[in-house]
């Protein structure tokens, strides 16, 4: 039966053609793919294992960011407000959330500067960046990005998160508060008839703030483009999946009584870091879902990272290169690695193998900005279409050199020298520039034949 159900989601689900659907059934089927490769993704563990990780540098990191936050907003004479703050995010651990809030904030008013020194201040600086570049390095998993910010540009970058984060949080606070109290809403009922209605919006302002911070996060971290349309995507998803298991959450410390008979005292730290785990993982996924809106053509099932042959390897490098020159010398704006992979219609994480291996033998080469893109790194006139093949077939530079440490067996040894010589006759004294030129012939006499008919 369970076969049998399976096979029916794989025919309706993925065998499907989506350009022959209606609209309205290709969005649906497309959220359907979605969440189950959210699933696989979640499966594989990748995702787990940040999540914990970044549990364990929240809790090493919470006092000194709080502290940080804390003395921002000391500056503004606004330091009190942080605490309500703090009780919403353990209200799901029930009256012990209270009692945690408590404590922290407690612990974090009575940390002083001069009591510290240099040294002290200098560790917990370097402790709350290490926490955001945690979060980065997830996120950049998340979005296949593998060139980190350098530390003098990401330095500037983390400050103005930990200054800037504690009093856009205050500000969002003060408004809620604002909203919520009774003058305001005695005073706003009476403008009718518009009143009740702003009312009843205003009860869905703590949702639109969760969301709207997700989606600042989910397009200012990463170390790449994101666009708007899918951060808000990602962040919705994340915002109701965030509300909705800070009720189950809670629901299940209120009626639970085994987990503190076995932990007693440990009960709560132990819902704690559960709770910690929750949230980053559901952090996460709403950014795999941002990754995926944006790149909707990657949404693919059965084909996951690493899980190519050497001749797949060789086919993407003479395509991306094929691509890549042809654009520069076209003078058309560079491809990026997200169009690379749409238009190759691959994983990126596969493509960025390939780019990674080209980048490392001298081939490719990026051009810097908001979003990064590749130009060959020498005149295309001067690389072979054999150095392009080579650049996947060997090993990696930095990997070593395996094959000297192989003990050759003599007939083994004369199909590989064999197979190399294939290569190099298949590929000749071609280089780039020749390829991207036959093309652009084809091309034209494509055109000749359509101009004639």
């Amino acid at each position: 039966m369970f076969s049998k159900l399976q096979d029916w989601f794989a025919r309706e689900v993925w065998h499907q053609d989506v350009h022959k659907m209606a609209r309205s059934r290709r969005i649906v089927v497309f959220w359907v793919r979605m969440f189950h490769v959210l699933i696989q993704d979640t499966q594989q563990g990748d995702l787990n294992l940040r999540a914990m990780g970044l549990v364990y540098t929240s809790i090493l990191s919470l006092v000194p960011l709080l502290a940080f936050a804390f003395a921002v907003l000391k500056g503004f004479g606004v330091q009190n407000k942080i605490q309500p703050l703090l009780l919403d995010f353990f209200a799901p651990l029930g009256p012990d959330g209270a009692d945690i809030a408590g404590k922290v904030i407690d612990f974090v008013s009575h940390v002083k500067a001069g009591v510290l020194g240099t040294l002290g201040l200098l560790l917990l600086l370097y402790t709350v960046i290490s926490l955001v570049r945690k979060v980065e390095a997830a996120f950049n998993y998340v979005w296949r990005v593998r060139e980190p910010r350098t530390f003098v540009e990401g330095f500037g970058h983390y400050l103005s998160v930990i200054m800037i984060g504690p009093l856009l949080t205050v500000a969002a606070l003060g408004l809620t508060a604002t909203v919520s109290s009774h003058t305001a809403v005695d005073h706003i009922v009476g403008w009718a008839p518009a009143g009740a209605l702003i009312v009843a919006v205003a009860k869905l302002l703590p949702y639109v703030l969760v969301i709207s911070a997700f989606t600042f996060f989910y397009m200012f971290v990463p170390h790449t483009y994101v666009q708007f349309k899918a951060a808000l995507a990602g962040a919705t998803a994340a915002g109701i999946a965030w509300e909705l298991s800070g009720w189950v959450f809670a629901t299940l410390v209120v009626t639970s009584t085994r987990l503190t008979a076995i932990y007693s005292g440990f009960a709560i730290l132990i819902m704690f870091m559960i709770w910690l785990y929750v949230s980053w993982l559901i952090v996460l996924m709403g950014s795999q879902v941002a990754f995926y809106i944006q790149n909707p053509e990657l949404v693919r099932h059965g084909l996951r990272r690493n899980e190519v042959g050497s001749r797949t390897m060789e086919r993407v490098a003479l395509h991306v290169m094929y691509l890549v020159g042809r654009a520069f010398q076209e003078h058309h704006t560079p491809w990026s690695r997200e169009q690379l992979a749409r238009r190759l219609h691959l994983p990126t994480d596969i493509v960025l193998d390939v780019i990674e291996r080209l980048r490392k033998r001298g081939l490719l080469m990026i051009v810097t900005g908001r979003i990064r893109r590749y130009i060959p790194a020498t005149d295309m006139a001067n690389i072979s279409l054999k150095d392009i093949v080579l650049a996947v077939r060997q090993n990696p530079l930095d990997a070593g050199d395996a094959d000297r440490h192989i003990k050759a067996i003599p007939q083994v040894e004369g199909v590989v020298h064999a197979l190399d010589r294939a290569v190099e006759l298949a590929v000749g004294n071609r280089s780039l520039k020749d390829l991207i030129n036959e093309g652009e012939m084809e091309d034209l006499d494509t055109k000749t034949i359509l101009r004639v008919r």
